[in-house]
């Protein structure tokens, strides 16, 4: 009989299952048409505690309960069949999809906060700005934090590139540097105006603000994204990124006056 793998047991919680569920499911799947004995004994699970489990996977459409003899069997539902039950669960969500998008649009949200944490949460900020529709933003920063989250080739080759590909234009407040100077000198390339900040500030966190948004970015030892969404905060940090914009040096290109 096969072992259940860790591997199939997380597979099914994306499903929807939890640990447990899924593991039932996967005994019936392995044993066929069975009792709760034999699901407990494969399961190690007390039988009053399988009882509920599987009137629930019955509930939802996992298991099919029948009779064999004089008892109560459990068989599990097909894994094709799950797959056409959640594609078609897809394209219903799909289908209304534009009219979901339409309520959303119409009503206009409050200041809220949402946090995320690690290299994972530094992924879903940036999808967030991507996702926003700006043509621009504004983006106060070291130059050497950020790579603490990722790689500095994943910063180039995904989401550089990706705003290139959007033609989200930047303009960027970076504290003077070596590390600074060789990302600057790239601007032109990669859509994006920057003044330097002068040596020696401390400046550990980034903000980037974008539309009514306003990200910042802690350093890996705080491992935190905060996210906040409100149009005064937005337009507060914007006016003072212009301040700060005038004020910092500008900077003067191989060539040029």
């Amino acid at each position: 009989m096969r072992m259940i793998t860790a591997h199939l047991v997380d597979a099914l919680r994306v499903f929807g299952f939890d640990a447990k569920h899924a593991q039932v499911y996967l005994a019936c799947l392995e044993l066929g048409s069975t009792t709760v004995l034999e699901l407990a004994r494969r399961t190690r699970l007390p039988r009053t505690t399988l009882y509920p489990m599987l009137e629930s996977l019955r509930r939802e459409g996992y298991v099919r309960l029948g009779k064999r003899h004089r008892g109560s069997v459990y068989t599990a539902e097909s894994p094709a069949a799950l797959a056409a039950r959640l594609q078609t669960r897809s394209q219903a969500f799909t289908e209304i999809l534009p009219e979901l998008e339409a309520i959303r649009a119409s009503v206009r949200p409050g200041a809220g906060v949402t946090l995320y944490e690690g290299s994972d949460g530094f992924r879903q900020l940036w999808e967030r700005i991507f996702r926003s529709g700006v043509s621009a933003y504004e983006i106060c920063t070291s130059g050497v934090g950020l790579t603490e989250f990722v790689r500095e080739a994943y910063l180039v080759e995904r989401i550089i590139a990706e705003r290139i590909r959007r033609g989200i234009r930047s303009r960027q407040l970076i504290v003077d540097s070596p590390a600074a100077r060789r990302i600057v000198a790239k601007d032109a390339d990669e859509l994006r105006e920057s003044r330097f900040l002068p040596q020696g500030i401390t400046l550990p966190a980034t903000t980037i603000t974008f539309g009514e948004e306003v990200g910042f970015i802690t350093t890996r030892r705080e491992n935190t994204m905060i996210l906040i969404a409100s149009g005064e905060i937005a337009v507060t940090f914007r006016t003072t990124f212009d301040l700060l914009w005038h004020a910092a040096v500008p900077i003067v290109r191989p060539g040029k006056p």
